[in-house]
């Protein structure tokens, strides 16, 4: 066979084509170099010197020396020395996806075996540096003296001592004994051999455990388990946890994914709690995760999500692990959704199934289901108004109509009925009904559109499948309730008109940038008038059999309004305040803009209907966000009416005519968060919440959602503080509190520092100012030792007292080749 070889030499710029007949190599050979290449046609030898390169096929090669045998069908290459006597240019073969670094090498063309000294390969994570070794035709290769390692330095901080190897490519690593070095410094840790199953191949295998030295169910293994890969698209664990008192738990999780589809996590775990003698007693206790996402772009118009956390025995304090991540959560919701949109169509249609357990209140709410259809906002006399002119006119085609319905079957329950099981009991709680609602609404201009009038028809319709009845109890000399499987339907209506518009002020201030304050004030009004529709119920029920009055509706699942006739004006002024100041950085307005008030409003009501106190408390709101690090929000509720200063209870009689002056502020709340760390350090953060995509590991869920919680090695510094202030009127005074008002104040800190670029200090700390208590601290230490991390976990106080110290290796093969030690031993 006739081949070709076509010679580049970089510093002649010459190429030849030397054609010869052998049948010994297949392809055509491509080669240059930098420095000078010597072809020796008597030898049928090429010699390449200075960044030499060679492809064939597949096979690329590039060293300092290359050698090209034509009569053995060899490649030889080597590195070569600068001018300090430094090694450089070390031969780099790369066979298709594989790349090679070695000293030396020998490659055959014809029999496809290599020979190579002191190489260097990587295989997914693993870092192999070997003092020889032989690659074979089936990419097989046998190796000597060789480490391994996931360390990507030169001179690894850990590794494996081989003997002697055998690295099958994509599929697994077969070793003799192998011995663990740390720093250069050989340990009594080794193993005689070992099978290292690659990624690609995804072996099942076995899940190290972690070693619980006390706790109050004794001695434990905690997550010894075994790992499934069934197939690409779904992987499962199954976990078990053994005690030395008896108390023991299984866990089974299972990950499935479908690309650009969906994604999700099932975990399924039992825990079975045994008290010693002499009780002997067992408590048992199921816990489902169920987390779902749907890709959008798989169905736009099909969604499903799941957000399941659920316990049977609406507990949170009894956990296997010492570490209960949920030990402080007093409720879990549970939620399935299903929703439809129509392309073309203003209509959504939504199907959801609701749990919400409560441990303090020792309930459980079922939902199930809840379904909603909704009709955006239509026109429909629009097409009946063409090229209108006037007004009016606008006003009729603007009218929009919207439509909603709900309807759900709700269950509300003691939790003790789950546990033993009682599920007639759980469906004799369920209550139905149906809610639907029309809303008419229209907008109009006036003054050149500078007033805004917008009036609005609303029209109810609640259907409920149950009701009360309050009958008098002689034996009690109270009220009994009894609640009747009865169908009732009531209506309800209210027409409202609001009046707005927006005022634009503007004050010069004197200054070198001429800063100006630009005050946007947006005033509105409005009126609304509810009628009687579903007046209230009355018998004598009440204590001596007085007369009381009652909604039969007050229970069922639909309250229902319209019980009383209500006529009342609603008023409030909105008001945000802008600095804009000169600046040269700003090429568009030549303005830079600062918010000096986000947002400050007043509002309130006038019940014309009412026989007194027809003036409603003034609700007051601020926010303030003057800086990206900085957010103050507070609101207040300001009482004009007077008070009993002997009980604090309000009356009915306008403060500034009993002597109080204009009345009092029956509660106020001052929250203020912030966030301090360095500009760069705060435009890391911001990247972290565009670049942390959803991951199986949830730590990624709990980081992309906040991110400033995350420990970042390469922030000096970040420290987020809270402070909740709150003053509250006491409109109940006793003998034991008389004071006038109750003061609550909260401080929640938590940061970290890396005082080092290795050595990180985080902590979350929880104040109550009033109590002068800390309730709750955690602290945390963190060590990046490049390849391995070191971390110090501890909660002095509170209920969960606890400590972890953890040394783990950071690659994913080796995640489970960690030490924990959780909680002092007895004698410490």
């Amino acid at each position: 066979m006739q081949v070709s070889f076509v010679v580049s030499a970089q510093s002649t710029n010459l190429k030849d084509t030397i054609s010869l007949n052998d049948s010994s190599i297949t392809d055509i050979i491509l080669y240059s170099s930098n420095d000078s290449i010597f072809n020796d046609i008597r030898e049928r030898k090429v010699h390449l010197y200075g960044n030499a390169k060679v492809e064939m096929g597949d096979i690329k090669l590039s060293a300092g020396y290359i050698l090209i045998d034509l009569n053995a069908n060899e490649i030889q290459a080597s590195y070569r020395y600068d001018k300090d006597s430094n090694k450089i240019e070390l031969p780099t073969f790369t066979d298709g996806q594989e790349l090679v670094t070695c000293l030396r090498m020998r490659y055959n063309t014809k029999t496809e075996k290599g020979y190579l000294e002191e190489l260097a390969i990587k295989q997914d994570e693993f870092y192999f540096h070997m003092g020889e070794a032989k690659r074979y035709p089936n990419d097989e290769i046998h190796l000597k003296n060789g480490r391994l390692t996931t360390c990507d330095l030169e001179e690894p901080h850990y590794h494996f001592r081989l003997s002697k190897a055998v690295m099958i490519p994509d599929k697994r690593i077969v070793t003799g004994p192998m011995n663990l070095w740390v720093k250069g410094i050989p340990t009594p840790l080794g193993l005689p051999f070992a099978i290292i199953p690659q990624q690609k191949e995804r072996t099942h295998g076995l899940l190290f455990p972690e070693f619980i030295p006390i706790s109050q169910y004794g001695f434990g293994v905690q997550n010894l388990g075994y790992y499934f890969p069934i197939s690409d698209r779904l992987q499962t664990s199954a976990y078990i946890n053994l005690y030395s008192r008896g108390s023991w738990g299984l866990r089974n999780d299972l990950d499935y994914s479908k690309r650009y589809a969906f994604s999700g996590k099932i975990s399924v775990g039992f825990q079975q709690f045994r008290q010693g003698f002499p009780f002997n007693t067992a408590q048992n206790k199921v816990s489902i995760i169920w987390s779902h996402r749907k890709e959008a772009k798989s169905n736009p118009y099909w969604s499903f999500s799941s957000n399941v956390n659920f316990i049977s025995d609406n507990k949170t304090k009894n956990n296997l692990d010492p570490i209960n991540p949920q030990y402080f959560n007093n409720s879990f919701n549970s939620d399935i959704n299903l929703n439809r949109a129509f392309p073309g169509k203003p209509v959504t249609m939504g199907m959801k199934i609701s749990l919400r357990q409560n441990s303090i209140a020792k309930n459980i709410s079922l939902t199930s289901p809840i379904f909603n259809a909704n009709v955006t906002r239509i026109f429909p006399f629009k097409n009946m108004v063409k090229n209108p002119s006037k007004e009016w006119q606008k006003t009729i085609a603007r009218i929009g109509l919207s439509y909603s319905m709900e309807s759900q079957n709700k269950s509300t329950f003691n939790d003790s009925l789950l546990t033993v099981f009682d599920f007639r009991g759980i469906g004799n709680e369920f209550m139905n009904g149906v809610n639907q609602g029309i809303v008419l609404q229209t907008t109009s201009g006036f003054f050149k559109n500078s007033v805004k009038i917008t009036p609005s028809i609303s029209y109810g319709n609640k259907i409920n499948f149950q009701q009360i009845q309050k009958n008098y109890n002689s034996l009690s000399n109270g009220t009994e309730i009894d609640t009747l499987a009865k169908f009732g339907m009531a209506h309800e209506f209210s027409m409202n008109v609001n009046l707005t518009t927006v005022l634009y002020s503007y004050y010069r201030l004197i200054g070198k940038n001429k800063p100006l304050i630009r005050h946007l004030m947006t005033p509105s009004i409005g009126y609304r008038f509810v009628p009687l529709l579903n007046p209230l119920t009355t018998a004598n029920a009440g204590a001596n059999q007085s007369l009381i009055s009652y909604s039969k509706y007050e229970r069922s699942i639909y309250n229902v309004g319209n019980s009383s006739k209500s006529s009342f004006l609603t008023f409030g002024i909105n008001n945000s305040l802008e600095l804009k100041v000169k600046s040269d950085k700003d090429t568009v307005t030549g303005y830079r803009k600062i918010r000096l008030i986000d947002q400050f409003s007043i509002t309130g009501n006038y019940d014309f209907n009412k026989d007194s106190m027809k003036l409603s408390n003034i609700q007051l709101n601020l926010r303030i966000s003057p800086f990206s690090w900085l957010n103050i929000v507070a609101n207040s509720g300001f009482s004009p009416y007077s008070w009993s200063t002997l009980s604090g209870k309000t009356q009915g009689t306008y403060a500034i005519k009993a002597g109080q002056s204009l009345g009092r502020f029956l509660s106020n709340n001052v929250t203020t968060t912030l966030t301090l760390a360095s500009k760069k350090s705060r435009e890391i953060i911001e990247e972290t919440k565009e670049t942390v995509k959803t991951n199986w590991n949830s730590d990624y869920n709990q980081f992309s959602l906040h991110p400033e919680q995350a420990i970042y090695f390469n922030i000096p510094w970040k420290i987020n503080l809270s402070h909740v202030y709150s003053i509250n009127a006491n409109t109940s005074k006793t003998t034991l509190q008389n004071d006038n008002f109750l003061f609550v104040q909260t401080i929640v800190i938590n940061g970290d520092i890396s005082f080092t670029k290795r050595w990180n200090l985080s902590s979350n700390i929880n104040f109550d100012i009033q109590t002068k208590q800390l309730t709750n601290i955690n602290i945390s230490l963190n060590r990046n030792l490049h390849c391995w991390a070191l971390s110090f976990y501890w909660t002095p106080i509170g209920g969960n007292k606890s400590f972890l110290l953890s040394i783990r290796n950071t690659s994913s093969i080796f995640k489970d080749a960690k030490i924990e030690v959780r909680k002092p031993p007895s004698f410490l």
